[in-house]
């Protein structure tokens, strides 16, 4: 004689098969389970980190030591190419330049002078190639202060906004020592880090958007060119995009939410 008992299976919720009194489990759940399901990570766009630089930027140090004289631009004003931003003291490089202008003047009569006396046979060929000479070193010592006066004055070499002023007007400073540091706020691009994988969506030419944290608003971006190489070690890569409308709302420095348009 042969006993049937009753068998009972535990299965998991999720599964939902039935099992009869002989043991055979329903499929129908198995089989609905193993469905493919689409993941919603596929569908969405990748959101990255960006911050707002500027193209040029500059950070002004002295090239000489001196006692500044003219330091009259502050933060956050603006000027123009070539306008004076920085000046120095320079009385004794001022004096030494005209003697050194005095000195040329005198070398260049005498070897004028030689040249007359060489053609009358009453020096020699040597004499005046000595004097000529002269009048070379004279005029190099003239460019050397002239070089020097130059770096008296620091003038802007583009137009822009300064953003930080570290020296004040009468400080005396040292070679190296930074007075202050410009940039062009017209100019602006957008700096993120992608992943690698992300290159079919990171061509030049492409778009993008930009939301900043600072304002809440979005703007429309364009890539501009790619980093040199991909870090081998994180695997991403270095992405520059030029916003295509600038505002005046926008600000080097501000960050916000990167979002990719997905490739076609």
């Amino acid at each position: 004689m042969f006993l049937h008992s009753a068998v009972t299976f535990a299965v998991a919720p999720e599964f939902a098969a039935e099992v009869d009194g002989i043991g055979n489990v329903d499929t129908k759940a198995q089989e609905q389970s193993s469905e493919p399901t689409m993941s919603t990570d596929a569908s969405k766009e990748q959101l990255l980190r960006g911050q707002i630089k500027a193209r040029e930027s500059s950070q002004i140090a002295s090239e000489i030591a001196g006692r500044i004289s003219h330091l009259k631009i502050r933060d956050g004003e603006r000027f123009k190419a070539g306008q004076l931003l920085v000046g120095f003291s320079c009385e004794q490089e001022e004096a030494q330049l005209s003697k050194a202008k005095a000195t040329l003047d005198k070398k260049a009569k005498t070897h004028e002078v030689n040249k007359k006396l060489e053609k009358l046979r009453s020096i020699s060929t040597l004499e005046l190639d000595v004097t000529k000479a002269e009048e070379a070193e004279a005029k190099a010592d003239v460019r050397v202060m002239q070089a020097m006066l130059e770096k008296c004055s620091i003038k802007a070499p583009f137009s822009g906004k300064v953003v930080d002023v570290t020296a004040r007007a009468y400080q005396s400073v040292r070679p190296g020592d930074p007075l202050l540091e410009i940039i062009n706020e017209n100019d602006l691009e957008v700096e993120f880090i992608a992943p690698s994988k992300s290159l079919p969506e990171l061509k030049p030419g492409n778009t993008f958007k930009v939301t900043l944290d600072e304002t809440g608003n979005s703007h429309k971006a364009v890539i501009i060119r790619l980093g040199g190489r991909v870090d081998p070690v994180s695997q991403t890569i270095k992405v520059y995009g030029r916003i295509t409308q600038n505002a005046a709302e926008i600000l080097p420095g501000m960050s916000g939410a990167i979002q990719l348009t997905p490739a076609q």
